[in-house]
Parts: C-alpha cells; structure tokens; sequence
C-alpha cells in the first residue's frame, strides 16, 4: 500500500512540474484525477459502469490528437449511458488542455501507475486515487481552499457511528471520503452527500468510482448545504438519515442572515438557538440534529469553542441537547491532526438511540495523546490509535485518567459547558520544555493560596482596526501596537505603525500593562516598557492592567508564560484555546498568591534565567562560528568567503 501512495506521490509530483506555466496550479488535480479515472475504467474488469465499446487506453495513450476530447467524450457518453449522475466529472473540460501536455501527462500516469493487476484491485485503487489527489491539495491548499479529511479521522469516525442499516449523510462531503469509508466498513447501505464545489462533487464521484462503489447507492449533489438543502421530501421537509458523519468546515461566517431567521425548515431559531453571522460551525450542528431519524445518530469534527463559549445561540444548542438526551459523547481530538487547523479540535457524538446505561450522561475521552507523527506539522490516527479511542468508546468506563462521564445535573451546573477540558484533571500542552502534562488537581491542592487576576487586574480588547483599504494616509494616526510588533516577549517600539483609529483614548497603554495575543497561532505575552509616547494596542490583544500595587507585573507574566498558564489558557478554564481569547477566558484564572517579596525573587530569577540563557548562546553561537571557519581555513576556502570574521 505505501507504495501505491509513493507512485501517486511521484505522479502528482510529475504531473505538476509538467503543467506548471500552461494552467494555474489549482488545475493540476483536474486533469491528474480525470486520466486516473478515464484509465481505471478502461484497465478495471471488475466495475458495472456501461463504456463506449469502440475505446480503450491503448487508443487513447497511443494517440497524439484531440487526447483531451476522446476523455471528455467518453465520461459524457458514461453519464448519458449509466442512471448516476456523473455529468459533473465533465464540469472540467480536458479539451482544453494541449495534446502535447496531456500526451506527457498520459505517459507520466503509464509510468507511475499500476499494473494491469493492481487495477482489479479496487482497495489499491482507491488508495491511489486518495493519494494523487491529496498531494495535489497538500501542495496547493491555499489555493484549493479544502481539503481531505485524514484517513484514520474518517476510519474513528465511521467506527464510532458503527452503521449497520439504512441511510448514511454527509452534509460536507469534500471529495467523498468519509461516506466512501462508511461503504468499506459496511457496503448494505445508501449514501448521500451535498457538496458546494462542483469540482469536489466531480472529485467524490471519481472517488467513489476507483473505489468500485456502487453508483447506485451513492448520491452526491451539489448545493450550499445551509442555504440550499438538497435533500427534501416534496421540497417541504428535510430528508431524514439513520446515520451523519461530517467534518464541515471550520469558522463559516454567514451572510444570509434573513433567510437563516425563516428558514423554511426551522433549523437555525427556535429551541437550538438563533444562529448569527459568525455561527456557521454552530448552523452546521443544527443542520446535522434537524436531518436525523428519530433514532438517528451523528458524529462531526468540530472545534472546541462552539462547546464552551458564552453566546446565547450556542448556549441555547447546548442546552437542547443535554435537555433532549441526544448529546452521547465528547472526544477531544490530538492537536495537528486536520490539516491547516489550529484550534483545538473535538469529535462530538450525537445519538437519540442512546443505550439505558449511557442515557442522562455524558461521555469525556481525552485522546490528545493518541496520535503518531508523519512530519513536524501534520499528526495521524495509526490504527493502534483508532483501537484505544473505540475501546474507551465502548467500554464507557467512569472516571479514568482518560475518561470522564458527568451526569446531566453536573453540566447543568457548569452551565452548559461541554469543552472536555473542563472535565478533566490533567491538560497537555507545549511548552518551551516540550510536551507537558499539566494536572489542575495537583495544582488545585498543592498550591492553597491563589488569587484571580479579575480581584487585582483590569482587563480590556483592544481597538479594531479600519481596513487597510480605507486608511487616509493623510490623517493623523497613533502607533498602534499588533501581532508583529511583539516577538520573544519584546516590542519593537521603534518600527511601530501609526493607525487611524477612533476612539483611542480608551485603548492607550500605560508602562507595566501586561499585553496577550487573542488570536493567532503565536503565543505572545509582554510588558509595556518605559516609554515617552503615545501606544494604543490593536484587537489583536488582550491589556491586563494591574491595579493593585502588592502585585508585579512581571509576576503574573512569568505565570501566564509558565506551562500551568498556559494549560488555563489553552482551555483548562471555561474559554477555547489561544486562538480567540476573552477578558472572561482570562480574568477567571488563579496564580499562586506570593507576598510581594516572594514576587520579587521569582522575577530575579527568571532575569538571571534569561541573561545566562542567552549569554550561552552566544558564546554557543561563537564556539560554532570559529570551528566552522577552522574547517573552511583546513579545506582552503577560508580566503574565498567574504565578510567572515
């Protein structure tokens, strides 16, 4: 297997170099998926899609004229001859594309496929199509703007769904993954999808087929699955299905405001709360709870946030599924596992079928620890990493290290929370010491004095900023401190940019406030210097102002940058993670109360910390220099290289 994904690898790798300058990079899958598709259907005896009987590979790869044609008129002939609907694979045309590029393509895709007997396999086949179509979207992702949900994410869950009849949905069905794996774990079942990229819809048909799918039970339409559901009865109410699985897309803000307030199918108001332009991930889950059978159940990939933050609609969903029974389980997901997200991440299982042991209660597994690493950015789930997730699943053990159920009367009294975090004890986070576990019990009893920043700290936002558009150059501005300006807890006061912003009085800072990054990937804390201007602080951040003089500034900074701080802020506490920080997330966290001289000698020795740290290092970076030139100097090209001394 890992070398069917290494030929696909090569191919995607190939085939883009060689189309590169003649169509734009976000087409390289295009064409790739469309050859890989058209020979498959020709090499592949066992599939039951009706073909032209007067075409073969052999013709088409031995052909140096209209190449692009001969395909697209063959899947035009399959759509017009099979009952699928498969006209979308020609919403790409190959025509279009020059016979010599494609004839190369063709050749690269000879060379770096599979042989006549690994095309009967529809297990590599799939496999390959997987492949060539994820390194297409791994290297152009920003340009593609999707991407392809991870295997072991679809295999957990699919296997925590277990469906064993009837209907399976996908509301975000990307290139058909996940309902491609519902069919490998059991083929008796009818799967629908909508889609709203028509090349993603032609994508999860051609995934479908190279995966010996059959047609007749896979339906993919395309549409805005919010604004425009395609699956009706009579246009007047919503399909139901015995089975959802989805992993929509994260931080949607929604426009259609007023079709959402009389939405025809009563999804986004009412008793799961009144979505707003910046619920999108929240409309997903009222989409998911108003298509499901009444003994349907649901597993989405969602972040973390829409389970704990304190706006009214989200709250309001979170209470109708407590209340109602239907919220099974919370799974909180290893981080880097969804390519190109950040936040932390969760799977929730939604089930109205719940057993008569799991109902009124809810089920925690922490799996932040089950992953295995493919490169430095990206973690997977193994199968070793699936089977310890299924079994704490099942088993549905109260109160592990890794495991915790809560009864509906506890999350009553946590107001609704649901963010995992909340439930357990221990934390992982990353820290300048690498992966550490953080165990708030340990914390909770060890350290007896402890104080909340909110009893000796003002905390505000700071101003929005006017697009960069609508800025007048010509007006008077302030220096506006933002994400760049601060780096290894220092600011750059000197190349600070003077902004326009109304209102700033309310924004300015003082020397001692304490800054934190809100959003962004960067974990930033610092202290404003001593300075003779005026600053005003961007949205970007959070000011803690500390009001009450037995406590130092640098003290509670060294505590927010402290491993313990930073599981409060990742999420230990009510608020997300870093990537959108409040004044509540924060001003609820408790640091070590130390009387003020016990302050002064923890920041003494974080100082003297610091200045040995980066003396060593130079005298490091030094050490390197002089042994490097000595080896230059021995292999006589010390004379060659200027500006070394």
């Amino acid at each position: 297997m890992e070398n069917v994904e290494l030929r696909a690898s090569k191919a995607s790798m190939e085939i883009g170099d060689r189309l590169r300058g003649d169509i734009h990079s976000y087409q390289y899958h295009e064409v790739a998926s469309r050859i890989f598709t058209a020979k498959f259907l020709l090499m592949n005896k066992r599939h039951s899609i009706k073909l032209p009987s007067y075409l073969s590979w052999e013709k088409i790869s031995s052909s140096h004229y209209d190449i692009g044609s001969q395909i697209d008129k063959m899947f035009l002939n399959i759509a017009d001859s099979n009952n699928s609907n498969l006209y979308s694979i020609n919403s790409f045309s190959l025509a279009s594309i020059e016979d010599h590029l494609l004839y190369d393509c063709l050749m690269i895709m000879d060379h770096s496929s599979l042989t006549m007997e690994e095309f009967q396999n529809f297990k590599l086949t799939g496999q390959y199509f997987k492949s060539l179509v994820e390194s297409f979207m791994t290297k152009e992702k920003k340009e593609l703007a999707t991407f392809v949900t991870p295997e072991g994410l679809n295999k957990l869950m699919i296997e925590i769904l277990n469906p064993s009849h009837g209907t399976v949905y996908d509301g975000a069905a990307g290139i058909g993954g996940s309902l491609i794996e519902a069919n490998n774990f059991n083929n008796d079942l009818l799967m629908f999808g909508q889609e709203i990229s028509e090349s993603n819809v032609a994508l999860s048909y051609m995934n479908a087929i190279a995966n010996g799918i059959d047609l007749s039970k896979y339906e993919i339409a395309k549409g805005d699955t919010l604004f425009s559901p395609m699956f009706t009865e009579n246009g007047s109410n919503l399909m139901n299905f015995d089975y959802i699985v989805m992993n929509p897309p994260f931080g949607v803000k929604l426009n259609n405001l007023e079709f959402m307030d009389y939405d025809p199918y009563g999804r986004f108001s009412g008793r799961m709360g009144k979505t707003s332009k910046m619920h999108g991930d929240l409309a997903f889950l009222q989409h998911t709870v108003a298509s499901l059978k009444d003994q349907g159940k649901a597993v989405l990939t969602i972040p973390v946030g829409v389970l704990s933050r304190s706006s009214y609609a989200e709250k309001a969903f979170r209470e109708y599924i407590v209340n109602t029974d239907i919220i099974d389980t919370v799974v909180l997901l290893p981080n880097k596992i969804l390519p190109s997200i950040a936040v932390q991440t969760v799977l929730l299982v939604l089930n109205k079928n719940k057993l008569p042991n799991r109902k009124n209660k809810v089920l925690f597994i922490n799996a932040e620890e089950q992953f295995s690493k493919s490169n430095r950015s990206q973690n997977y789930l193994n199968r070793e990493n699936i089977d310890v997730i299924i079994s704490r699943y099942e088993q549905f053990v109260a109160d592990t290290e890794d495991t915790r159920i809560a009864d509906v009367q506890e999350i009553r009294e946590n107001e609704y929370i649901l963010n995992p975090n909340h439930y357990f004890t221990s934390h992982t986070v990353e820290s300048e010491f690498g992966s550490v576990v953080i165990n708030k019990s340990l914390y909770d009893s060890k350290v007896k004095n402890k104080k909340s920043l909110k009893k000796i700290a003002q905390l505000s936002r700071g101003v929005n900023l006017p697009p960069k558009n609508s800025i007048n150059q010509e007006e008077n501005g302030y220096k506006v401190i933002q994400l760049k300006d601060v780096e290894n807890g220092n600011i750059n006061l000197e190349d600070i940019e003077s902004i326009p912003v109304h209102n700033a009085e309310r924004y300015m800072l003082q020397s001692g406030d304490i800054i934190i990054a809100s959003r962004g990937t960067a974990f930033k804390v610092a202290i404003i210097p001593e300075h003779n201007e005026t600053l005003v602080l961007s949205n970007m951040f959070i000011r803690i102002r500390i009001v009450d003089k037995l406590y130092m500034p640098e003290y509670i900074k060294a505590f927010l940058e402290s491993p313990v701080g930073r599981a409060f802020l990742e999420g230990m506490q009510k608020g997300g993670t870093v990537k959108a920080l409040t004044t509540s997330d924060i001003e609820d966290i408790e640091f070590p109360d130390l009387e003020l001289k016990e302050q002064k000698e923890v920041v003494q020795i974080v100082k003297d910390t610091e200045q040995t740290y980066n003396e060593l290092l130079l005298h490091a970076q030094e050490v390197l220099k002089q042994g490097k030139l000595n080896a230059y100097s021995k292999m006589k090209i010390g004379n060659a290289i200027e500006g070394l001394n």
